[in-house]
Formats: C-alpha cells, sequence, structure tokens
C-alpha cells in the first residue's frame, strides 16, 4: 500500500511516456539561449504549418468562448473528401493518440491481449497495460514487423486487438502495400486491426496503402491518421481515424466530449486544402532525409532506411549522447525505452538545424573514447 491507497497493478506497470525536452526546458537547465537551441526530437514539421491553417487559427480566436462542434462536421466532411469515404466513415480525436487509447478501452480488459510488433510506438503498449489486458510482443525481422509471426500470435483466443505502423516509429520502416493487404485478409475475423498511417504522407504515392482495397478485404479495420507530422499541427492535438460507421459509433461512446477544440477543427480543415505546403514538406523532407543519411554514413555511423521525417542512427550510449548533444544546444531522441540503448532517432530539421546537429554529434564524438561511442 502507498499513501495512495491501493492503485491497480495494471496502472502501475504502465511505462511513462518520455517525451522530446521543450527547449525552455534545456534552454533553462543548461543556461543555453532558447533562440540558440535546435529540437530535432519530436518529428514535428521544421517549416511550421500551412499559411491558411495559421489564418484559420487566428479567425478562430474570437470564438473560443463557446465549446467546439463535438461532431466536428466540417472537419469530418473536409476528411472524408480529402480521404474518398463517406463522413460517417471518420472519426476526428485529439490526435492518433487519443484514437489508439479509445481502441484499447473498447477492444480489451484483464482477460484479453493485443498483438504489437518489436520497436512499436510506445503509446500502444501504454494503451494495452492501461485497461489490464496483456501486450504480445513479436520480434522484427530485419527491422520490420514479421507479420507471419504476427498472425501466429493472433491465433490466441485471448487476442482480440492488433496495432501495426507503415511506416514505423522509430524506425521508420515501411511494410509494403501488398504485404499490408495480405495481413489485413488473414488476420482473424474477430481482431480488430488498428493501422496507423501517422508518418503516411512521407511515402510515395504508389507506396502507400489503398486503404479502399484494404477496407475491401477487412471490415474489422481501424486506420489512423494525424495532422502532427507533414500538417504541422502537432501543438493542436487533431487526428482521425477511418472505419466502419458501427465500429466508429463504439469508440464515440467512450471518446470524451468536446476532445477536438474547435481551434483544432478550423486549422485541420485549412491545412487539408493547402496541397501546396504538404508538398513542399514533403520534398523538403525527403531531400534533407537524404543528405541527413549520406552524413551519418560518411561518419561511419549505422543507421535504419527511414521512410519518415527522421532517422533512426546506432550513436553508441544513446542517453549520454542525447545530454551531450542538448548540452550543445541540439535536442534528440535517446530510445532506450524502446529496447534501443546505442541509438539515437533524429528528426529531419531545417538544412541550418541539420548541419549544427552533425557539427555537435562530431565534437562530442572527438571529446569521449571511441568505445562509448562506436
Amino acid at each position: 500500500m502507498s499513501d495512495f491507497g491501493f492503485p491497480l497493478p495494471h496502472v502501475v506497470s504502465i511505462p511513462p511516456y518520455p517525451p522530446g525536452r521543450p527547449i525552455d526546458a534545456v534552454a533553462r537547465e543548461f543556461g543555453l539561449d532558447p533562440a540558440a537551441v535546435v529540437k530535432l526530437a519530436s518529428n514535428e514539421n521544421p517549416l511550421g504549418c500551412s499559411p491558411k491553417a495559421a489564418e484559420a487559427l487566428r479567425a478562430a480566436v474570437a470564438e473560443t468562448h463557446l465549446y467546439p462542434d463535438f461532431d466536428c462536421h466540417a472537419l469530418r466532411h473536409a476528411i472524408a473528401a480529402h480521404v474518398g469515404v463517406a463522413a460517417d466513415h471518420v472519426l476526428p480525436g485529439a490526435g492518433s493518440s487519443e484514437i489508439i487509447l479509445l481502441a484499447a478501452r473498447a477492444w480489451l480488459d484483464a482477460a484479453r491481449a493485443a498483438v504489437i510488433p518489436q520497436y512499436a510506438f510506445q503509446s500502444y503498449e501504454g494503451a494495452i497495460r492501461s485497461v489490464g489486458a496483456e501486450p504480445i510482443v513479436v520480434p522484427v525481422r530485419d527491422w520490420k514487423p514479421d507479420l507471419d509471426a504476427m498472425l501466429a500470435a493472433a491465433t490466441d483466443k485471448r487476442v482480440h486487438l492488433v496495432y501495426l505502423a507503415t511506416p514505423n516509429n522509430p524506425t521508420g520502416t515501411v511494410i509494403p502495400r501488398e504485404e499490408v493487404e495480405r495481413f489485413a485478409e488473414a488476420l482473424p475475423a474477430h481482431v480488430l486491426l488498428v493501422l496507423d498511417e501517422a508518418y503516411r504522407e512521407f511515402l510515395p504515392d504508389d507506396e502507400q496503402v489503398d486503404i479502399a482495397r484494404l477496407f475491401a478485404r477487412r471490415r474489422n479495420l481501424l486506420v489512423m491518421r494525424t495532422f502532427s507530422k507533414v500538417y504541422g499541427l502537432a501543438a493542436l492535438r487533431v487526428g482521425y481515424g477511418i472505419g466502419d460507421p458501427e465500429l466508429l459509433a463504439l469508440l464515440r461512446r467512450l471518446q470524451l466530449p468536446f476532445s477536438v477544440s474547435a481551434p483544432a477543427q478550423a486549422a485541420a480543415v485549412a491545412a487539408l486544402g493547402d496541397t501546396a505546403f504538404v508538398d513542399t514538406a514533403r520534398r523538403e523532407n525527403e531531400t534533407e532525409r537524404a543528405r541527413m543519411a549520406a552524413a551519418f554514413d560518411a561518419m561511419g555511423i549505422e543507421t535504419i532506411a527511414s521512410a519518415g521525417n527522421f532517422i533512426l542512427a546506432r550513436t553508441g550510449d544513446g542517453a549520454a549522447n542525447a545530454r551531450a548533444l542538448m548540452q550543445k544546444g541540439v535536442i534528440v531522441r535517446p530510445v532506450a525505452n524502446y529496447g534501443l540503448p546505442d541509438w539515437l532517432r533524429v528528426s529531419v530539421g531545417l538544412p541550418h538545424e541539420n548541419d549544427l546537429f552533425f557539427e555537435k554529434l562530431r565534437e562530442i564524438r572527438s571529446e569521449t573514447p571511441k568505445a562509448a561511442v562506436a
């Protein structure tokens, strides 16, 4: 017993989520000028958001005294038109993180289990454990989810949910669209497949999953997307799920009222309409990601080929290197919590931000014994 009585054991078992350190917090800790600190830790869009979204935000300020539209009518219809589905197949949420949790709450309990691949987004395990369910973690093969092994694990009668991402965070790996379709078709019918496409927009169009083909193969499916990445609206916490209306109605019963703010709804609608901004963000990310991969290679640092807006690099002692970089004004993400203590996840920033990262990385490698950085 603690001073707080008897907390539920499954709540105590939830691993805390380690967010990327804010710029101001790092500046305070190390006595740095916040304007000189670069954040490459949270896979944010370094270009900011669409000017159209910013304009919509400014206009929305006039109505902040009013509760938002819980139905998210304008946003649902804008997403539906963008995706090519009917509006009742769309459920907006407070980032895709809310959709992750809603699925766990609707499909899992202490008698059930969920399958996730090794090196999956940590929020999956947190959501599973939050309802007392067991996460069944399936080892990857060549850094990619082993779909055959996941199918085998899903034959366990306790399994009612599978989380799967492409591209995956933190590795950046992609599952070919044909393999996703095969997996969706082969999964037991009673198991909900939650497909996370937070980084979808960074893929070439011909590598993106065709969700029309996917839904033709599986009704028990929930596809998640977000406005936090390519659209640059991370601070507003807005994402959405795509699925059968009956399935989404179940999730809606568990959703907190007004979880998507009115400013977030307005900005997201405007962001969907600015395809030029998205095209620029995709193009800039592809160019800089390739340049970063080449720089890592020139330094003899192993990386995993990424299709997202980040790169996973094996620098040795990720926690120590991340702290040393923070002291020099560059924030990156150590990933020991994913079982990758020798790796760093580095977001793709603006050219001068990426240059600063490599400058400081070279400095700490020259200052640190070889054994600590190899």
